[in-house]
């Protein structure tokens, strides 16, 4: 099954319209650092130590609290994450509250601890989805990557109880070089299962809290994770050569106008905000800052403050002009994050969508031609 889109739905309009309107549509909620697993390329997970060293988790009072600012202000969709956010001891009691509030919630979860008795909380109280991050095709790459041998089984399991409660599932998976050819397995077994799936093979090189810095060999290398992307590409689309020509003809489009910086043009920070564990609300979830503190700010003045600093924040000139803008999938976390300045120049980003764009070409032409009709 290929990846979802939402291109031309109602929802979409609809987070057109607020990002207009600078309405913050959409929430991520990342209740706990905390996590079942130990995974090598992971920016979020903290040890129950590094988890104390840096404070509490929010309570559920707090976070009902910022739930009534965000319900106030205009958020209808909801993602919760962590960590591994079924680890935070009153999921279900903010879950529910969301619920009531009005808000569609999403999920993310690796799948390990959802067991039995969680797929009949979610079959009760049904989830606009849950996305199950799955990290390799085996146990041996679950050993490797996760430190958690039977987190494969576990994450299949899960995906496999709520198909039988009708709950509606995805399977996300992230490429690194431990896991760097489990791509195709990892799509054929979402279309076993019968669910969509989305498997990420650019990583952002963060480390945010973390008290680690993001090691280079977590990730694949720019060409590598080219080539992975395209396979997956050409496995998830049915009309992959519809799809690469329309991609290649973006990139080989001259751009009518050349302006000498990019503004942020994704939603965050403008109809779009992630609040970490502690209570900072950010544009992204990936990066740091900005931030402010929601509970001593109240949701809607920080929301006044993210929205105006994000309309500060340019790109690089050098992207700007780049004959490559229309295709690459730069953004403000990704020079963040790849230069350590939001106008710098990653390198790494541009060498992932040159290498792509040939890969591309390549591929289209070794595809057999049809005969004509006739």
């Amino acid at each position: 099954m290929e990846p979802i889109n939402y291109r031309g739905t109602a929802e979409q309009l609809l987070c057109e319209k607020a990002t207009f309107l600078h309405v913050p549509i959409n929430g991520i909620l990342e209740l706990t650092p905390l996590c079942s697993m130990n995974c090598e390329m992971c920016y979020v997970r903290l040890s129950p130590e590094e988890q104390k060293r840096r404070g509490p988790l929010l309570s559920l009072d707090e976070w009902r609290s910022i739930a009534d600012g965000m319900q106030q202000s205009g958020t209808l969709f909801v993602l919760l994450t962590g960590g591994e956010p079924l680890l935070y001891p009153s999921f279900r009691e903010l879950y529910l509250y969301l619920q009531k509030l009005g808000m569609y919630i999403t999920v993310n979860s690796n799948g390990t601890l959802l067991d039995e008795n969680w797929a009949d909380f979610f079959a009760r109280h049904k989830p606009r989805r849950i996305n199950i991050t799955i990290y390799g095709k085996d146990p041996e790459t679950y050993e490797r990557l996760c430190h958690h041998r039977d987190g494969y089984e576990k994450a299949v399991q899960a995906i496999r109880l709520l198909k039988a409660r009708h709950v509606d599932v995805k399977l996300n998976g992230s490429i690194t070089p431990l896991n760097a050819e489990d791509g195709p397995a990892l799509a054929a077994l979402a279309k076993q299962l019968d669910v969509p799936w989305k498997i990420d093979t650019y990583m952002y090189p963060g480390s945010r809290e973390r008290e680690q810095r993001f090691q280079e060999q977590a990730r694949l290398s720019a060409a590598s994770a080219a080539r992975v992307r395209v396979l997956l590409m050409q496995q998830g689309h049915r009309d992959f050569e519809q799809v690469a020509a329309n991609l290649l003809r973006k990139a080989e489009s001259p751009q009518p106008d050349q302006p000498d910086s990019l503004s942020v043009s994704c939603r965050a920070g403008r109809s779009s905000f992630a609040i970490n564990w502690q209570g900072m609300m950010r544009p992204c979830i990936l990066i740091t800052e900005p931030e402010i503190a929601v509970l001593q700010h109240g949701f809607q003045a920080a929301w006044e403050q993210l929205v105006d600093v994000t309309a500060k924040i340019r790109l690089s000139p050098v992207c700007a002009r780049c004959e490559m803008r229309q295709v690459c999938q730069t953004c403000a976390a990704c020079a963040f994050l790849e230069t350590g300045h939001f106008d710098g120049t990653p390198e790494y980003m541009c060498q992932y969508t040159r290498e792509t764009i040939r890969l591309l070409q390549e591929r289209l032409k070794t595809l057999p031609k049809e005969e004509p009709h006739g």
